[in-house]
């Protein structure tokens, strides 16, 4: 009677650890690190100033970096996107401030642009970074993307122990700010 019942224990306690080891299989093959052979449009997400971007053609995985189509991420940036005759470049322009150009040239993906099948791909850094725009992976296919007007200044304060701190670093971080006066 005594064995029976620890076999019968014995046996929810390997069918138990082989249901979550099957769980988690399942679950890490659905949001594991992903492989450049089985992306699709959802797998990567960039967000402006908290709004979604949706592309047409997909981005693409290439040599462990993300490429997006140039044209409607630069249109939803507000920039505008040129292509000098005869040159194998992309000029992008604009800016907050004052009106910037930026020259990217194609087919060098360590340069951040390729031209696939006639659309334009480019790293999101490769544009947002050059404009002032501030952008954050949030995850390995997750990326956000901030104005720089919708930035906090930047400043450097002591904490507790005395140590300087700058906000940059808490970037992505729920952060309280705790400002006291003695005035």
């Amino acid at each position: 009677m005594i064995l029976a019942i620890s076999i019968r224990r014995l046996g929810v306690i390997v069918g138990f650890i082989m249901l979550t080891v099957g769980l988690f299989c399942a679950v890490g093959l659905r949001v594991g690190l992903t492989e450049e052979g089985n992306m699709n449009r959802e797998d990567l997400q960039i967000t402006i100033d908290a709004q979604r971007v949706t592309f047409a053609a997909p981005p693409i995985l290439r040599e462990g970096n993300w490429f997006v189509p140039l044209e409607p991420f630069a249109k939803q940036l507000g920039l505008k996107v040129e292509y000098p005759e005869g040159a194998k470049m992309v000029v992008l322009c604009g800016g907050v401030t004052s009106e910037l150009c930026v020259p990217l040239e194609f087919q060098d993906s360590a340069k951040g642009v390729v031209d696939v099948d006639g659309v334009t791909y480019v790293q999101p850094a490769r544009v947002t970074e050059p404009f002032g725009f501030e952008i954050y992976e949030v995850s390995a296919n997750q990326l956000e993307v901030i104005q720089p007007m919708h930035l906090a200044p930047e400043f450097t304060l002591l904490d507790l122990e005395g140590t300087p701190r700058r906000l940059r670093d808490f970037r992505g971080k729920k952060t309280l700010l705790y400002v006291w006066g003695s005035w």
